[in-house]
């Protein structure tokens, strides 16, 4: 069983990176590793705020082929989704006032208030936060309305479990979602 994750994000410079984050979108360093062949330079570091983590590191040199195709791509299909408790307002000014690149700006769309950024990197970094300050789930699986009101939950769940097989989830995952989504609309 997986126990925590996090980001990692291979860069050309964890100096940069340790630099925009913590200064730009004050997250707090948590470690530092210093390159072996050159003690002058990070090799990796690793950062947070609240609980949201991400590990930067510089390619190693069996690593060096993949990265520069990597940097090649148009769009490294990278980002991160961070959920805020509360102050996404405030956030976002001190966003704007640092010169951050805004991808979209601070919107509220179904109960749900969030902006995006890129980093140096071009990583999209999108900052959501329920506009009630309750964590939203909603009552939607894949486009099919759920229903609990009245109705056994093995029936919403072997109902769930049917749906979302057509996307081709196997059971168990289908089944662990289902139940998962039914506990949080059931709060």
């Amino acid at each position: 069983m997986m126990k925590s994750s996090e980001l990692l994000l291979v860069v050309d410079s964890v100096e940069e990176a340790v630099k925009f984050y913590t200064e730009k979108l004050a997250f707090d360093v948590a470690s530092l590793e210093v390159s072996r062949e050159n003690p002058n330079t990070l090799a990796a570091a690793y950062l947070r705020k609240g609980k949201c983590f991400i590990s930067f590191k510089t390619p190693q040199v069996e690593e060096l082929a993949e990265f520069s195709f990597i940097k090649r791509c148009a769009s490294r299909c990278v980002g991160l989704r961070a959920e805020m408790k509360k102050g996404i307002e405030k956030y976002f000014q001190r966003c704007q006032k640092k010169g951050l690149r805004v991808v979209s700006e601070l919107k509220e769309t179904d109960g749900v208030k969030s902006f995006a950024l890129r980093d140096p990197f071009g990583v999209k970094l999108i900052f959501v936060q329920p506009a009630d300050g309750k964590s939203h789930v909603g009552s939607d699986v894949a486009g099919r309305s759920i229903e609990l009101r009245g109705r056994k939950e093995s029936d919403v769940v072997n109902e769930m479990v049917e749906h979302l097989r057509t996307f081709g989830i196997l059971r168990r995952a289908a089944k662990k979602y289902a139940k998962l989504k039914i506990k949080h609309i059931s709060k």
